[in-house]
């Protein structure tokens, strides 16, 4: 193990209290993971990002037990919680498999929609999860005034940047004002659901990984991620099994600028900014997007 966080695993205790042994790092975008061996099978050792809030832990930890009693090959927790060296832990199983093939990616992106739709029907029979801790759906991002003054207060520092985003928030406020939201249902949601989080074994799904992102929403907030403004047959895909209503093909393209505007304002409130990647979304355009294709101006 050279990865530096390795170093600073607790490894005897670990043993000591599990009986596990760390085999290499798994690595992570926050939470950090490695395989680890116990007796003659793996595991995987979860470390959460230190500024996780405990509720958030308990969020993810309650869905995923939920989520596999529902009979999908997800990992759900083995042991933890736990706290060891001022920080939160978790034992999970392994899941094995590969990520579906992207050689055809139109394929890939059809059968992955699909998949996503069948998720969908049976997350929409979970009860009892609510929402995640300071997450919440684009109907109250859009009309967020915190928005309003942090754009203002950086048009001069970022004018061009901060122009894209004032005319993509306005036109997504028009575009959801005349959807009523508020009274849509909504589900849980995975949040991340790409090729890479996906494996498959035999040519079956054998297992649904990273629900970092997972939380309550509008169930075509699920394409944020997985569409990217571009991957058009993935909204197709789902189409086929599970048809969507007229009012969610008009918010898709809302619905995903609102998280981009989102995550801009949040670099805005923090002081920092990405690199380019946000502006470079808000304006992408697809014949999936109809009316909203209309490109920036």
């Amino acid at each position: 193990m050279s990865d530096r966080a390795d170093l600073a695993l607790p490894l005897d205790k670990l043993f000591e209290q599990f009986h596990i042994k760390v085999a290499c790092s798994l690595g992570g975008r926050l939470n950090q993971h490695w395989l680890v061996n116990f007796k003659n099978d793996h595991l995987v050792l979860r470390r959460w990002y230190k500024e996780t809030h405990l509720d958030e832990i308990d969020y993810e930890v309650k869905l995923l037990k939920s989520i596999a009693e529902l009979g999908w090959p997800v990992a759900s927790v083995i042991e933890g919680p736990f706290e060891m060296e001022g920080q939160i832990w978790g034992l999970f199983p392994y899941l094995y498999g590969e990520p579906p093939s992207v050689d055809n990616r139109a394929a890939e992106q059809r059968a992955r929609g699909r998949l996503m739709a069948q998720f969908h029907s049976d997350l929409g029979k979970l009860s009892g999860i609510g929402q995640r801790k300071d997450w919440r759906r684009c109907e109250e991002i859009l009309f967020d005034s915190e928005l309003d003054r942090l754009l203002s207060r950086n048009e001069k520092q970022r004018p061009e940047e901060i122009r894209i985003l004032w005319w993509h928030l306005e036109r997504a406020r028009r575009r959801v004002e005349e959807l009523k939201l508020h009274s849509r249902p909504g589900i849980v949601i995975h949040g991340d659901f790409t090729p890479w989080n996906l494996r498959f074994q035999d040519g079956k799904l054998s297992g649904i990984l990273d629900f970092e992102l997972a939380h309550w929403d509008h169930r075509v907030g699920d394409f944020a991620l997985s569409w990217r403004g571009k991957y058009d047959e993935v909204i197709y895909g789902y189409n086929e099994v599970s048809p969507l209503e007229l009012e969610e093909w008009e918010l898709i393209t809302p619905m995903w600028w609102a998280g981009l505007i989102e995550n801009a304002c949040r670099h805005l409130k923090e002081g920092t900014w990405d690199d380019g990647w946000i502006v470079r979304k808000l304006l992408e355009r697809s014949p999936l997007m109809g009316q909203d294709a209309v490109p920036f101006r």
